[in-house]
């Protein structure tokens, strides 16, 4: 990758730390030729001018995303289709999906800049909200489309379609169509299984099934899963990477699957996946131990 000079700076505003971290960067890019801007809301809290995300998502060679899992997932819709890479920077809390710490601050923007650590390309998902036969809604999400009601206590009523097949009535706290990235977060916790993050599958798992048959389904690349809002006491919705919501009504039809639109990322060569499970999510092993 050639070296980068448009930098982009994304940060979470109620994070202790970003806007010493923004400043800084600014500070330390400007002396190595860098361009920098900062997002509106950042350059906000920092007294500064800043430019609208979706500008800065076509401007940009780089996008720092200062934060945890969140802001992430909002530098990497920001930058599906386009030419710049995420560059994921953990100043909040778990931060599974970043690619470095604070301490690594000044390590991993240099690597960033001048191409010296490698880029991934992921798929996003794709989730088609039809009302009455007709597109009411369509978005991107890097983690997951989740279906589930507002209160959080009423059960939902799906039809759920998969495999070319009508999979019967669900009922359930709500149902995540999530991506290889998105299988170590939500869906993870509601018992689905891990992908490794070069997998392109779309991992269906519903959240507290009122049966016991109800289990996690993967999906190939090119298939989908629709889902049918039968009905809840309470308000039904759609969101995207826990951050977008579309409030749905009885009859609509969400149908999701993995997105021809990609995102670009950085990888850093010493913290590969099975690190990260180690380290951000606690993977256990032991060592193997003889019979004798």
């Amino acid at each position: 990758m050639k070296p980068a000079c448009r930098v982009a700076i994304l940060g979470h505003t109620g994070r202790p730390g970003v806007r010493r971290a923004a400043a800084h960067l600014v500070t330390r890019l400007g002396k190595q030729q860098c361009e920098v801007r900062l997002d509106e809301h950042l350059a906000h809290e920092m007294g500064e001018g800043g430019v609208a995300l979706a500008a800065l998502a076509r401007w940009c060679d780089v996008m720092v995303s200062l934060g945890g899992d969140g802001t992430a997932l909002k530098a990497a819709r920001a930058l599906a289709r386009r030419k710049g890479v995420v560059l994921p920077i953990n100043l909040g809390g778990l931060g599974f999906l970043t690619a470095a710490e604070e301490p690594e601050l000044d390590a991993a923007t240099h690597a960033a800049v001048t191409g010296a650590w490698p880029t991934v390309r992921r798929r996003l998902i794709d989730a088609h909200v039809r009302r009455r036969g007709k597109t009411a809604h369509r978005a991107l999400a890097m983690n997951d489309a989740v279906i589930k009601t507002t209160g959080g206590y009423s059960a939902l009523h799906l039809r759920m379609t998969a495999l070319g097949s009508d999979l019967g009535h669900l009922v359930a706290d709500g149902v995540i169509a999530a991506s290889a990235a998105g299988s170590t977060a939500y869906s993870l916790s509601a018992g689905g299984p891990l992908l490794a993050p070069d997998v392109e599958a779309l991992v269906v798992t519903p959240v507290c099934p009122h049966t016991l048959a109800s289990r996690s389904l993967v999906l190939s690349s090119r298939q989908s899963v629709v889902l049918r809002v039968l009905g809840s006491f309470d308000q039904t919705m759609l969101l995207l990477d826990g951050q977008d919501r579309v409030d749905l009504a009885v009859g609509d039809e969400v149908e999701v699957t993995l997105a021809r639109a990609t995102v670009r990322l950085f990888e850093n060569p010493a913290r590969p996946f099975a690190r990260a499970l180690q380290a951000k999510l606690g993977w256990q092993g032991s060592e193997k131990r003889s019979l004798s």
